[in-house]
């Protein structure tokens, strides 16, 4: 056979593998809702999550603290790692399909026995120089699967890294909002203080006048050092948050800026979701579980064509003598072509178990895609409910604030025309503080609500242009 047969035939051979064994990759069915089922706002409207997350997140503050935590977050610079482990696998999977080259010297003595083929005694010097190529004809499709599957691994790595910017992004608004929730809870709290201070003045003048007994003197400095308490509770919660906000920046614990107070903080309260059917593609969660079964179901095939023989073409060349200076003389030379199979025939059953094993861990794959699915319609529906209910919280609380204000007032005057005892007037203002405190957090849950909705339908990045734009602030 000559040459140009040898190499035509093995191009041949490799075209005329035009399919490799195992399944191809069929997306799993899925039963997408037409509607969601806990909004009033038509699905046929733009999703909230179109918006990028700089509109979404309308504190100035907060969109530095943002940026600052996508450039910096440790989380992120894993998931980047990740990914381009992913890249340098696939890149290493790829290079199979290419011929390998070598190229070898060699160069040494030896001594020949007389009784050696008849040959006299002597110490003769040997010098080769050579190349060898090999190529594995990927007649089943084994490499090509392989490559399907590190693809798809890349794939969903680089998902991965997504998803984490949007859980950044949502993590760092909700701590933020968190964060100035304890900070209007504090100044609450301090105003309180003042007014059990003012109370137990008044209780004090009155016991001095002998209008009351010693009873209300102790039930006020009783008050007054439980409202104290509080005040240094929510300071310290206030720290934490700021230390867990520093975290996600990747900085050590110290103080973090401060942009709009929370009653100032503006959000959506109604919120379009667009078309359940989008999620599937906007969720990077979910297309990184794909991706993942994708990777899972191109192992079989690989698995499968393992069972099969392996064909490789071989060929060297090169020039061997007996001294240096010979070695690039006429005569010198060898060569030799090669087509080696290798077929797997006694095993102990081992190539059929590992295709048991793939398809196995591709059974897996298909129960972990349905379940991230099912969780992420869940989030979806529990954000919308939430902000619908939070929506009517957020107006019982303030009228409950309202009412507990006019008691308080009234609840002074009687006590101080002697009307109503000590126990009423502190009643009311503990009724009050507490419907601060609650009015305040039900206003950071119904911000925080829409973060975790925007985060919940995928917002953050582009599916179409698998972007996430990190804009720099106006100069």
């Amino acid at each position: 056979m000559t040459v140009g047969r040898w190499l035509g035939w093995a191009v041949l051979a490799s075209v005329a593998a035009a399919c490799a064994v195992g399944p191809n990759y069929v997306p799993p069915p899925i039963a997408v809702p037409e509607h969601w089922r806990d909004t009033t706002i038509s699905t046929q409207d733009s999703s909230y999550a179109n918006l990028v997350w700089w509109k979404v997140l309308g504190d100035s503050t907060l969109q530095e603290l943002v940026r600052i935590a996508l450039r910096e977050n440790r989380d992120l610079r894993v998931a980047l790692a990740r990914v381009n482990e992913a890249r340098a696998k696939l890149g290493i999977q790829r290079l199979e399909f290419l011929p390998q080259i070598d190229v070898s010297g060699t160069a040494g003595r030896v001594k020949v026995s007389d009784s050696l083929l008849g040959l006299r005694t002597g110490t003769y010097g040997f010098f080769e120089l050579g190349a060898s190529v090999s190529w594995e004809l990927d007649l089943w499709g084994r490499l090509r699967r392989l490559n399907e599957s590190a693809k798809a691994s890349l794939l969903a790595t680089e998902y991965a890294r997504r998803g984490v910017i949007v859980t950044v992004v949502g993590d760092v608004a909700r701590a933020y909002l968190e964060l100035r929730d304890l900070d209007q809870q504090t100044v609450i709290a301090q105003s309180t203080v003042e007014t059990r201070r003012q109370s137990l003045e008044l209780a004090r003048a009155r016991f001095q006048g002998g209008l009351t007994s010693e009873l209300d003197v102790r039930q006020g400095e009783s008050e007054l050092a439980r409202s104290e308490g509080r005040v240094a509770n929510i300071r310290l919660q206030a720290s934490q948050k700021e230390h867990e906000l520093n975290v996600l920046l990747a900085r050590m614990p110290g103080t973090v800026p401060r942009g709009a107070a929370l009653i100032n903080q503006t959000f959506r309260t109604q919120v379009p979701p667009g078309l359940p059917s989008t999620l599937l593609q906007r969720r990077p969660d979910i297309r990184q579980a794909e991706e993942e079964l994708k990777s899972a179901n191109a192992m079989i095939g690989a698995a499968i064509a393992a069972r099969f023989p392996t064909i490789s073409l071989t060929g060297a060349g090169g020039t061997r003598t007996d001294a240096v200076e010979n070695l690039f003389k006429v005569g010198t030379g060898f060569w030799h072509l090669a087509t080696n199979v290798l077929l797997p025939i006694i095993n102990a059953g081992r190539s059929g178990k590992q295709v048991q094993l793939e398809r196995a861990r591709t059974e897996v794959a298909v129960a972990s895609y349905d379940n991230v699915v099912l969780n992420a319609f869940r989030e979806v529906e529990d954000g919308l409910v939430a902000l619908q209910q939070l929506q009517i919280e957020v107006g019982a609380a303030v009228r409950q604030v309202a009412a507990a204000r006019r008691a308080v007032a009234l609840a002074g005057d009687r006590y101080q025309g002697g009307v109503d005892s000590y126990t009423t007037l502190l009643d009311a203002q503990r009724v009050l503080a507490d419907a601060e405190l609650g009015e305040s957090g039900l206003q950071r849950q119904q911000r925080v609500a829409v973060v975790q909705l925007y985060r919940a339908l995928g917002g953050g990045w582009d599916p179409v242009t698998d972007s996430l734009a990190i804009p720099h602030p106006a100069r």
